[in-house]
């Protein structure tokens, strides 16, 4: 059994550079939910190709298959509801831009004589026509420029994505590949190949560092498709889209952020 898997991950690792025929795109492979763990050779695979932490798998969506561990404290975290519930709230109002404003009567533009007498007029006393019970008159305690924003735990914000990536992947709609490069900028190609996803609404493509100029000129002009880096992927963007579509190198460079030490 490990011969056959070792023959096997030996085989898909010298297919490198294949071309998806519904995608035109030279992305390579898309990895099986093949899962290795330390006990299940038997010990007959060498331990230095296992990973000791937990892993998952993530489903495969063509018959070309590879082989790729994620980490499973990652990937494979309980869902809580209410921790997404908060980081979701947390990145609105930081995002609220605050600018709503009225006048007080210091503000607002009119003269400052008093309408008229004090007494003899039978009429109500006033002192100015700018008065928030005038009309064309100043607001009391209205709305002021400010941020809307609010401290939240990086704990917890880092918990929010981790349960975002694996409730993708335990739902079946994690798709990962070597590469996002893409060989021509024509929409169409990305217009096929997302017609060809089950169940697939609207996607949110992650790569890592600077995104690849034909993707960004081949999604641009479709409105369920986003590209992000992954220095930008975060809760609201993952659950705005029903599949999330990652490069190996996003990944991995995901799985490095969450596992870096929390600066106090």
């Amino acid at each position: 059994m490990a011969k056959r898997i070792l023959a096997a991950l030996h085989h898909h690792l010298l297919r490198t550079n294949h071309v998806h025929p519904s995608l035109g795109v030279s992305c390579s492979r898309i990895f099986s939910t093949t899962t290795v763990t330390p006990n299940s050779s038997n010990g007959e695979i060498p331990s230095d190709l296992l990973m000791a932490k937990k892993t998952m798998s993530i489903p495969d969506r063509t018959q070309d298959k590879g082989l790729l561990a994620l980490a499973g404290d990652v990937f494979d975290v309980p869902i809580r509801k209410d921790i997404v519930h908060r980081v979701v709230r947390w990145q609105l109002a930081k995002r609220q831009q605050g600018t709503h404003s009225t006048k007080t009567i210091s503000e607002v533009s009119g003269t400052g004589r008093k309408p008229h007498p004090q007494k003899g007029t039978g009429r109500a006393r006033q002192g100015s026509l700018r008065s928030p019970h005038m009309r064309g008159g100043s607001t009391m305690h209205g709305p002021k420029p400010r941020s809307h924003a609010f401290k939240l735990n990086k704990k917890v914000r880092r918990l929010g994505l981790k349960i975002a990536l694996s409730a993708r992947a335990a739902e079946g709609k994690l798709v990962i590949f070597d590469d996002l490069s893409v060989p021509t900028h024509k929409t169409k190609n990305i217009v096929n190949w997302v017609n060809g996803l089950d169940d697939s609404k609207k996607l949110l493509l992650v790569d890592d560092g600077a995104i690849n100029e034909k993707l960004k000129l081949a999604t641009q002009n479709i409105h369920y498709v986003n590209v992000l880096p992954t220095i930008g992927l975060n809760v609201y963007s993952i659950l705005q889209h029903d599949t999330l579509v990652m490069s190996r190198a996003a990944v991995n460079r995901i799985v490095e952020r969450m596992h870096t030490p929390i600066n106090r």
